[in-house]
């Protein structure tokens, strides 16, 4: 399998200057440029840039993905719009780090896996499900922090005995950005679900969101609607609602640590492969029940069946004939016939002597292992 690298960049709080282009130019000829975006691919050979250095500078979202198994996603907020003690709590270290520069907090995650990945993403489409993720973060959503913390849990970066952060609201009900993050991060979904069943949800937040507007200093609501009014594309609502979300943080009490999520992950996951296992084995039991009665049916027909076999072998419909052929030596079988079976499928190859074809193909039928020949005959079951 050939390499492949796509690198991806988002300025999203302001347009790139055309000297800005420009300098990103001279690192990449290639490149896809324009006041919002850099993009590029790779099928041998590297970006000439730190990826983090051009995110300082020029851009506010980075995407990396190569098909040998890493992905990478970083965020630059301004640090005066986050709670950097806050957001610090959710990143340990090792696939989850949290730096600041001086007016920028840089979260960067990392997801690797050993195994090549044969399918890779289209251009541009996984970079517009996780951007919305940026501004849940800066309303003081915390739910990306804490798959971000789930992560590094997962890779065995977190002691067994440490607590977990504070556990965000809603996060079992996430958005399809937080949906698209689970995948990209490809964070397991036990472990997701231990952490999401002692999610505090508050589905009324809209509602205590306009109570808590309502119940600010009449001093305060001034002060916003004056910020408004200086700024017309100031997004007042995405403020007032991170204000709000830093006034009533997720509760602290409570909080599990790594040992416990993870034993009870191992739970869920344990129930979850018995109930695959018990489906499966259902699904099987049907099969077999409605493979049984059509067999039975067929067995019922006696010498339409056989007339339908010579008609399949005269038309050349070879591969039709032979699993009719280990149709009804199943269905002998089952009636407890199979010497009727064998005496009248031998007058069947010597009647059709001649035709090669179809009698090679019923040898490898006749000798192939039960296994296979079950799997024939599934595959005509209607």
């Amino acid at each position: 399998m050939s390499e492949y690298q796509c690198y991806e960049f988002l300025a999203l709080d302001r347009r790139l200057t055309v000297q800005e282009m420009a300098e990103l130019r001279s690192i990449s000829t290639r490149a896809e440029i324009t006041p919002t975006r850099f993009w590029n691919e790779y099928q041998w050979g590297d970006l000439k840039a730190d990826p983090a250095k051009l995110l300082v500078r020029y851009f506010d979202m980075h995407l990396y993905f190569a098909n040998w198994g890493t992905r990478r996603l970083m965020f630059r907020l301004p640090v005066t719009a986050v709670d950097l003690d806050a957001l610090g709590a959710y990143a340990p270290g090792g696939p989850v780090t949290l730096t600041t520069t001086r007016d920028h907090a840089i979260l960067d995650l990392w997801s690797e896996v050993e195994e090549p990945e044969e399918d890779w993403f289209e251009a541009g489409h996984l970079a517009a499900s996780l951007t919305p993720l940026r501004a849940e973060l800066l309303r003081g959503d915390r739910r990306v922090a804490y798959l971000a913390w789930l992560l590094a849990v997962q890779d065995g970066e977190v002691a067994a005995e440490a607590q977990e952060p504070p556990v965000p609201r809603a996060l079992a009900s996430g958005s399809a950005p937080l949906t698209a993050l689970v995948d990209f991060l490809r964070l397991d979904q036990d472990l997701l679900a231990a952490a999401a069943e002692s999610d505090d949800e508050d589905r009324d937040e809209p509602g205590q969101f306009r109570a808590w507007v309502k119940s600010l200093p009449v001093q305060q609501q001034e002060r916003w609607l004056l910020r408004t009014a200086d700024n017309p594309d100031l997004r007042l609502g995405s403020e007032l609602l991170g204000e709000f979300h830093r006034a009533h943080p997720p509760a602290t009490s409570g909080r599990r640590t790594v040992a416990r999520l993870q034993a009870r992950a191992e739970e869920l996951r344990a129930a979850r492969r018995r109930a695959a296992a018990e489906r499966a084995a259902r699904a099987r039991a049907a099969a077999a029940a409605a493979r049984s009665k059509r067999l039975a049916g067929l067995a019922r027909r006696g010498d339409a069946a056989w007339q339908e076999l010579e008609q399949l072998v005269e038309a050349r419909a070879y591969d039709q004939a032979v699993r009719l052929a280990m149709d009804l030596r199943e269905a002998a079988a089952q009636a407890g016939k199979p010497e009727e079976f064998d005496r009248r499928i031998a007058e069947v190859k010597q009647r059709h002597a001649r035709r090669r074809a179809f009698l090679d193909r019923l040898q490898r039928a006749e000798t192939a292992p039960i296994d296979d020949a079950a799997e024939r005959g599934a595959e005509v079951v209607p």
